[in-house]
């Protein structure tokens, strides 16, 4: 006599079917959750790429012309404002199941960080201004997060942005070969100085020679996502662009920051780590800004770069430390300090130079001038202190792209040494800040696997 095989526990099955039924059920409703979650997730790459293509692929994020004069577009355009808003919109739509994954990336760094740049806009020089910037620095930041938290895998997000950098070289060279007026810079533009670099379809070579550096890094750690035939031409041409770009800090800082990124991934210890960090930074503030003060400083500058003035920087330095000095606390207000017309202090406080000028080509003075010693402070908080300690809670740091987004954290902030995109809008320098600190969490999310429980299988790695 057979003996029946055990029942499922009561309640198991929705409906009186049999098991065998069910199961087939089970199996088709199965595969219809699969084939709906790999839809959402198609959906999500196709955010992660809306976002790119205004940041790599037009002249100016905030611009709706191609022009000579960087401030093109600045002050926004009903045009502009609509199509962030509407990415964002369709960024936290395709979120659904990655919820999770987005309310483990805000933290009390970025709150406090984001609550004084808004309070600071009420005491801005120019508060309808700073409000607007405000709220469009605080959709890009959003946007960093979702995009580069929603897609589920890091390496589908290196993949997207492969295939974004080809486009972006594409229409980069057009622009030169095919578009010269646009693509390279005049001898007739507000800058005739810079005649005949190469600045593609951005604005000014100071936007496009940093996205080079960052492709570059991203061609030689993505080396093992894709084939040498592509990446090798790929970075020959990247190379040669930032070259003719005559962009001196990102081709420098490229080869720096990469020797750094290897040594500070061996540090284990969280705080040590960011003090490193913070110590490196104050040291390339006392060397570029130590020139405003010191002849000796000066002379060390002429020797490092061939010229005692950083491009007329020192200048702006000055104004900016006094400036300072005056208003430590508050400073003008979130982006309310350049190109805000006559009430700018660089119009009214500034001699010629610094009255032409568009930014303070000082990334930590920038932040102090706009939201004062504690904005800064905060904004250190966030932008060295969270991800070093992320970082050093990661155990298994052998990753190319773990490598990837470390160098590309240490780019940005290197970049600040002489040049300004700490909190600066829709500036791709510092969306791919942001997505590295954002990036670096992830590893620490799914590294951090508590004790006794078993691990994610290595296909669901890095999520």
């Amino acid at each position: 006599m057979r003996v029946p095989s055990p029942l499922p526990a009561a309640g198991l099955w929705d409906t009186g079917a049999p098991p065998a039924a069910m199961g087939g059920a089970n199996r088709r409703s199965a595969r219809a959750a699969a084939a709906a979650s790999a839809a959402w997730e198609r959906l999500r790459w196709v955010s992660f790429v809306a976002v790119m293509i205004p940041l790599w692929l037009t002249p100016n994020p905030g611009a709706t012309r191609f022009s000579e004069d960087p401030t093109a577009g600045r002050e926004g355009t009903l045009f502009i404002q609509l199509l962030w808003i509407g990415l964002l919109v369709f960024a936290l739509f395709v979120t659904r199941e990655r919820a999770s994954q987005l309310k483990r990336q805000v933290d009390i760094t970025l709150l406090l960080l984001t609550g004084w740049c808004l309070l600071s806009t009420v005491f801005a020089l120019v508060p309808d201004v700073s409000l607007r910037r405000f709220l469009l620095s605080a959709i890009c930041v959003l946007l960093a997060i979702l995009i580069f938290s929603n897609v589920r895998k890091v390496e589908t997000i290196v993949r997207l942005l492969l295939a974004v950098c080809v486009a972006e070289t594409i229409t980069k060279y057009v622009f030169v070969f095919g578009l010269p007026f646009y693509g390279v810079h005049q001898a007739t533009g507000v800058e005739p100085q810079l005649a005949g670099l190469w600045r593609g379809q951005f604005a000014h070579k100071n936007m496009a020679g940093p996205i080079c550096a960052i492709e570059l890094v991203l061609i030689f750690y993505a080396r093992r996502l894709a084939p040498a035939y592509l990446l090798v031409p790929l970075a020959l041409l990247e190379f040669v662009f930032l070259l003719k770009s005559g962009s001196k800090t990102p081709l420098f800082l490229i080869l720096l920051v990469a020797v750094l990124a290897r040594g500070f991934l061996t540090i284990r210890s969280g705080p040590l780590l960011a003090a490193i960090v913070l110590a490196c930074l104050a040291l390339l503030n006392g060397i570029t800004l130590a020139t405003v003060a010191s002849d000796e400083a000066r002379d060390l500058a002429g020797k490092l770069i061939g010229d005692v003035t950083f491009t007329g920087r020192i200048e702006l330095w000055r104004f900016l430390l006094h400036y300072t000095a005056d208003y430590p606390l508050m400073g003008a207000g979130f982006q309310s300090f350049w190109q805000v017309g006559s009430l700018s202090p660089a119009v009214t406080r500034g001699n010629s130079w610094v009255v032409a000028a568009v930014y303070g080509h000082q990334g930590f003075l920038d932040t102090v001038v706009m939201i004062g010693i504690p904005g800064l402070i905060l904004t250190l908080l966030f932008v060295v202190v969270r991800p070093a300690l992320d970082l050093a809670a990661v155990r298994h740091r052998n990753d190319p792209i773990l490598k990837l987004f470390v160098t590309i954290w240490l780019f940005g902030l290197f970049t600040n040494g002489t040049e300004s995109i700490l909190l600066n809008r829709a500036d791709g320098t510092w969306i791919f800040l942001v997505a590295s600190i954002v990036v670096i969490r992830r590893y620490r999310m799914n590294d951090g696997v508590p004790a006794g429980r078993m691990p994610p299988p290595s296909s669901e790695r890095q999520t």
